[in-house]
Formats: structure tokens, sequence, C-alpha cells
């Protein structure tokens, strides 16, 4: 790194379960078709963003990640600069992004660099995206909450190409973070009757407000529960958000025939699977996806934005990003608290 070269500040894990502000972060050139933008908010996620924080690398190629990590992968900022070739975004507008890779910071690993002051859209950053994966957001949207969108766009990935509910379906879907819930009300928005699991009575009690019938799997079998509130070949389909391995195979024992089956967690950990007795014996589909892209953030903003999805009870608190070492203590130690926080950058 040149002596010249702009440097920010930004969050890194320096270890496992090791989270440190740091002032050192290589700020790369943003180009022509590039954005930058003076982060206000950055969203701290439960799922692959703790994977990272507890040492539960997503590779198992030796070297493709490693300490200091830059972690985080949604970041709503203020847009300071656009390149000459930006059109749907301008200095002044409030933004979305995520997904920033390359190999731009010098010896931090980027896995994903969202909690940093400043994000830029670049080649080296974004490739092949830059700007394009700075999605504008819109009148309506607090800016606090702004950052579920893209966990919603993740949901929104698996329940319109894959899940794809019918009005009328039954749906079931597990788990109630930000993904599951967010998974939960899409499928509420295009007209299916939901059904949700979970073992943390307040989340259920938020599913219930909007309009889901509810199971607490902490308190009840869970199979035997949703056979009771279901009455014939039902669930249609059935989403699993948990990322527990265990919890997919039970689905894979336990859906009705012809039951679509969406795998939407992390896994992290090899799941076995007979093929004949399961998807094959009973015609099940399995389905699986991850991430999402602009248009899909740019979908779920606008839902936000007309109401018709809930998002405040996902951001559990807001916190200085000067305190990110606590932040993180505190998402990890209290998963019964804590859905997401959101860092304040301001």
């Amino acid at each position: 790194m040149s002596d010249q070269q702009a440097i920010c500040r930004g969050i890194a894990f320096t270890r496992p379960l090791r989270a440190e502000m740091r002032d050192d972060i290589p700020v790369p050139e943003m180009g022509a078709d590039g954005a930058v933008t003076r982060t206000v908010f950055s969203t701290i996620s439960r799922g692959t963003e703790l994977d990272l924080y507890t040492g539960q690398f997503h590779s198992r190629r030796a070297g493709t990640q490693w300490y200091p990590m830059l972690p985080g992968y949604i970041a709503v900022g203020e847009v300071t600069d656009v390149g000459d070739g930006v059109d749907h975004i301008a200095p002044g507008d409030y933004v979305v992004g995520s997904n920033i890779f390359g190999e731009w910071a010098g010896d931090y690993c980027v896995a994903w660099g969202g909690h940093l002051e400043t994000v830029v859209y670049s080649e080296a950053t974004h490739p092949g995206a830059r700007a394009k994966r700075a999605v504008k957001i819109p009148e309506g949207v607090p800016l606090q909450h702004a950052g579920v969108a893209l966990l919603g766009a993740i949901a929104w990935h698996g329940v319109d190409y894959k899940v794809r509910p019918q009005e009328g379906e039954t749906v079931f879907v597990i788990g109630q973070g930000a993904i599951g819930s967010m998974a939960a009300q899409l499928c509420k928005v295009r007209g299916a009757r939901v059904i949700v699991a979970d073992i943390c009575q307040n989340r259920l009690d938020v599913a219930r407000e909007w309009g889901a019938e509810i199971i607490n799997a902490a308190e009840t079998d869970m199979w035997a529960a949703l056979r009771e509130l279901c009455e014939g070949p039902q669930p249609q389909a059935i989403i699993e958000v948990t990322g527990e391995p265990s919890l997919l195979d039970q689905v894979l024992h336990n859906a009705p025939g012809y039951c679509r089956i969406h795998a939407q967690g992390m896994y992290l950990e090899p799941i076995s699977l007979y093929i004949p007795e399961t998807l094959f014996g009973r015609q099940l589909t399995l389905s699986a996806t991850c991430g999402e892209r602009p248009e899909m953030v740019q979908a779920v903003l606008e839902l936000m934005a007309q109401g018709k999805l809930q998002v405040e009870h996902l951001v559990s608190d807001i916190m200085p990003a000067s305190e990110a070492t606590a932040a993180y203590e505190r998402v990890y130690g209290r998963p019964d608290e804590v859905v997401t926080l959101a860092l304040d950058w301001r």
C-alpha cells in the first residue's frame, strides 16, 4: 500500500470471537462506473457473519479465508461521489449495498467487508457490477431498517425463484430470524397460508401479529403440531432457514408427498441423503439458494416502503460502530435477544 492511498475506519475480526475497530483499512479508487458512499448504518448478520466470527470458515481450501478479516455484507450509506458512467444514483442519495470482494485490502481478508466507514463500488471491489450493487433507498424506509432489505432479498431469491408459493397453498417456515421472517412474510404477501416454527416465543409473537400460525418448537413436538394444524397433503412447501443439518434431515423425512423443500440456511456440515427413500419415494423436490441481486433488494425495499413487510422487530438494537467489540459479543451471546443489530457510524 502506497503512502498516498486513502484509508478509513472499519471493523475487523482479528481472531475467533474478537471484533475490533481499525483505522487503517485501504480505500480503493472508484472508476468511471463506480460510486463512493459514507456509511451511516451497517447491519450485523447472525448467519454467515457469525460463522466467520467463530472461526467456521466457508471454504475448505487453505488460504482462502484468514484473520485479520473484514466482515459484514450490509452497508447503508450516503452517496458522496459517482463516476461519469453512473446514472441510477447521485451524490446525496442513500443506498444499501453488499458483496465486497477482491484483493484490495492489503493484509486483510475481505469477507465481505461491509462494515467500513467508506464503501467503494469499483471494479476492484465489485467486479462486473460496480455501482450497480448500490441500490437506492426509497422514501418511507428508515435508514436504520434499510439494511434488512438485503436479508429480505436473500429470502426473496428462494421464495420467488424456487418455492414459488401459490395463493391458497400452505407453506411451513422453520426459523424466524431475519431471513426466515422475511421468507414467511413474502409467502404471505403472495397469498399463501403460512405456518412458522421457532424456539423463541418473542419471534413467534411477531409472526402471529402479521398473520402466521405459530409453533413453539421448544415446547412441543414440531411435526405433531404441524400435522394437527394441517389437513390432507399439506404443507405444499417447507422452507428450512436455521442452517441446522439435523433439522433439514427431519424435513426430508417428515415432509408429505410432492412437497417442495427449500434449504435456505447455510449448512456447514454434510447431510446424508438416501435419494430413493426420500426424494424418489415421496416425489419430493429439494432446492437451495444463497445470495441476492440488486433487483431483488429493490423489490424488497419497495414492499417495505409500501408497509407490506414488518421489519422493525428484526433490528433488535442500534449501537455505535465504535462499540463493535461489545456489539458482536452481544449478538453472539444473546441469540434469544438479538435478531440483527445495526451499527451507527454517524
